[in-house]
């Protein structure tokens, strides 16, 4: 299935008592041609990754120059990306070849906020949802990679697992997905979910990502899982570490998708600015969105 951005605002909105709650605003949200108009209020820019600076593995048209041109205002920038896929130095490369001029110090990723949780649980073995390419071997934990659950040895392995790690939906099956669901019915235990992303914006549409398969667990056991990254504090509270030394109010969110950058950005008492050409919300009516999910950005642009 390729969703389209209908439908992921509405699997979003169905989710919505999974999400945390919004802090009560009264803000009317102010639109503005890109961010050159709204630079000289904010001394911070915690930018989400798919939507807002790519889509897939193309960097989009003004988002390169627009990065640049803040680093040469000397503004500090901060990438917080849902993306787990990939080790760290693998998706800091990443975006240096896309064009922009970040250090590995200048992202944050859902990966890194599960790595280092995973470091303090030594004694677990891990089942991974995720393809050989995300290098599961670099994770500080004892693991494999969820593979054919219609092999019985796999789905024995799956068993034994102390517990899962949702960690990428590349290559993901409804197989291995029945598989997951008959594997915790059978013996439930701890689910940890590092990208909590329903969708991402790709070079030909939206892809479905670990939280869209999380919440159909939760739906089908009931499970409590663990989710790592945006809108989630513990995103919001590394990128506000990372950047310590700007007052809260000095800083801007940007991002594609109003259940995850803006709601979890406001929660965290930083203004945000919600970006439409490209990600989440492409071909909406953005204003109807705003109303039907009581989200509600400081700023909107078409893109950055």
């Amino acid at each position: 299935m390729t969703p389209s951005a209908l439908w992921a605002f509405e699997a979003y909105q169905r989710i919505r008592s999974r999400l945390p709650e919004r802090v009560s605003t009264t803000v009317t949200p102010q639109r503005v041609p890109s961010l050159a108009a709204v630079a000289d209020r904010f001394d911070g820019f915690i930018f989400d990754a798919f939507g807002v600076l790519n889509a897939g593995n193309i960097a989009l048209p003004t988002a390169v120059a627009r990065l640049h041109a803040l680093q040469s205002m000397g503004k500090h920038c901060l990438v917080l990306s849902n993306a787990a896929s990939a080790p760290h130095q693998e998706l800091v490369q990443k975006y240096r070849k896309l064009g922009f001029s970040i250090t590995p110090n200048q992202l944050i990723s859902s990966r890194m906020l599960v790595t280092d949780a995973l470091a303090s649980e030594p004694e677990r073995t891990w089942a991974v949802m995720a393809p050989v390419s995300a290098h599961t071997d670099q994770l500080p934990c004892r693991s494999f990679i969820i593979a054919d659950l219609t092999v019985k040895a796999d789905r024995e392995r799956l068993d034994n697992a102390d517990a899962i790690l949702m960690l990428s939906a590349q290559g993901w099956t409804e197989e291995q997905q029945q598989g997951m669901v008959d594997s915790l019915n059978r013996r439930p235990r701890p689910v940890w979910v590092a990208n909590p992303d329903l969708v991402a914006p790709r070079e030909t549409g939206l892809s479905l990502e670990p939280g869209h398969y999380a919440h159909r667990l939760i739906d089908s056991i009931g499970l409590d899982a663990v989710f790592f990254g945006k809108p989630f504090s513990n995103a919001f509270d590394a990128a506000k570490n990372r950047l310590a030394h700007i007052p809260s109010s000095r800083l801007l969110m940007v991002g594609d998708t109003l259940h995850t950058d803006i709601l979890g950005g406001g929660n965290s008492g930083i203004s945000t600015m919600l970006v439409t050409a490209h990600g989440a919300l492409k071909g909406l009516d953005v204003n109807a969105c705003l109303d039907a999910s009581g989200i509600v950005p400081d700023f909107i642009a078409p893109e950055i």
